[in-house]
């Protein structure tokens, strides 16, 4: 008789997500509100909250930047101001209130403040409020540059100067600065965005990803690709990693990128480098990709300006003689040949982009169950970088790159240049690097 008896082993599983312990942001990083490490810092900066072209007297602008629900106007004589949206009478909103000459006055009492909140007038009051100098609206510092409304919320006592950088002045002929997006609803206080701000911020510095998600994984979505822009070659994910350094600039983390293309003189093939710098706390200097020439001037800067722990607003301004660039900026990343707006569900599926990347990773990604690579190097610095400005705000020490009366206009390091090397010289090979870590 056989025996027919069969003995079974159980193999454990591994690797399961049985068990797993709750997940978490890193919120030291994240979160931006009054009082939060990183909300302190950041205070210490100026932001942009509006273009100076698009704002104008007709009627204010409801805005919200570090968890704080603000107005941003300009009145009759032409002068911006952000003051707090609740009216410091009665609660009511000053997005409903009236621009006048000399300040903004409340839809419900009409109680009217100037642009550093100053009470001017109750209008329901005798004699327009015998007390009205009592009464003072929460108001913050603003200023006007390249083309930008800056409003400063942190301590009066340590404001700093408003900074400069080199890549935005002088204006050449015929230039002008370009502020404003070609999206409804954005044209005034940016375009928002729904997710915690450092997601896209360290995508600035996470150059690698264009070697997969903008290539082979949804094809080729950069305009100008194979022609005025990046040759196909310049997508090559097996060697992006070795072809990608990164250093630390004097205000931020910049990368170099190495590729070749056929921008010799003779139009012959040469190496070239194409740079782009994250400036603290949360700038991107973003050389054009459409139209990449070597050794040109970067011509533009993108604010990551947090509106709270779960939402973003992108700010730019952009140098240019023309509409040309803006519009390239804009317009000049397709999915399927479509703008963002314009996909069906389906298409998003199959031709992600950055807002699918980004925004999927949650409301705030979930540091705790990160895996990083040598490849993620540029968000590590990037990272070290911002931990450090908060260190350094808790400790009562200045931190990097918040500007002191006299500092000089700040060089940015960004654009695309024909690599020189001595003749004879073999390119050097850049190892990837190791060791990352958090």
């Amino acid at each position: 008789m056989t025996d027919t008896t069969v003995t079974d082993t159980t193999v454990t599983d591994t690797g399961t997500g049985y068990g797993r312990k709750p997940s978490s942001h890193d919120a030291r990083l994240t979160e931006v509100g009054p009082g939060t490490p990183m909300g302190e810092a950041l205070r210490r900066y100026w932001q942009p909250v509006a273009s100076s072209t698009a704002l104008t007297s007709d009627v204010p602008h409801r805005t919200r930047v570090l968890g704080e629900d603000l107005i941003v106007f300009r009145d009759g004589e032409g002068r911006p101001g952000v003051v707090f949206e609740r009216c410091s009478h009665r609660g009511s909103s000053l997005f409903f209130g009236r621009i006048e000459e000399d300040g903004i006055r409340c839809c419900y009492h009409g109680w009217k403040f100037d642009v550093q909140g100053h009470c001017l007038d109750q209008a329901c009051e005798p004699g327009g409020g015998k007390r009205r100098n009592l009464a003072r609206q929460p108001w913050y510092p603003v200023e006007e540059r390249y083309g930008l409304v800056f409003v400063y919320m942190g301590p009066p006592e340590q404001k700093p100067p408003l900074p400069r950088f080199d890549s935005l002045e002088p204006l050449g002929e015929g230039e002008s600065y370009h502020t404003s997006w070609a999206v409804p609803g954005a044209e005034v206080v940016g375009l928002d965005q729904d997710f915690n701000w450092l997601q896209i911020f360290e995508n600035a510095v996470d150059p690698v990803h264009a070697a997969w998600l903008h290539s082979n994984h949804s094809g080729y979505q950069f305009a100008g690709t194979g022609t005025t822009g990046f040759p196909e070659s310049y997508y090559d994910h097996r060697t992006a990693g070795e072809r990608t350094t990164y250093h630390r600039t004097e205000h931020g983390v910049g990368y170099v990128w190495r590729y070749q293309d056929t921008k010799g003189p003779d139009g012959e093939l040469v190496d070239m480098e194409w740079s782009a710098q994250c400036l603290l706390p949360n700038i991107l200097a973003l050389p054009d990709f459409v139209k990449s020439t070597p050794d040109g001037r970067n011509d533009m800067l993108l604010w990551m300006v947090p509106v709270d722990d779960t939402h973003h607003r992108l700010v730019f301004s952009i140098r240019a003689a023309g509409p040309e660039r803006v519009n390239s900026f804009m317009f000049g990343i397709k999915q399927n040949g479509k703008n963002g707006w314009e996909l069906t569900e389906e298409e998003k599926q199959r031709f992600p982009g950055d807002y699918e990347a980004q925004r999927s990773q949650g409301d705030i990604t979930q540091h705790s169950e990160e895996t990083l690579a040598p490849s993620d190097k540029g968000v590590v610095m990037l990272r070290r970088m911002l931990r450090t400005m908060v260190d350094d705000v808790e400790a009562g020490r200045t931190p990097l790159g918040v500007d002191a009366p006299g500092d000089p206009v700040r060089r940015v390091e960004a654009g695309l240049s024909i690599r020189s090397q001595p003749e004879n010289e073999a390119l050097d090979e850049t190892a990837a690097p190791t060791g990352v870590g958090t």
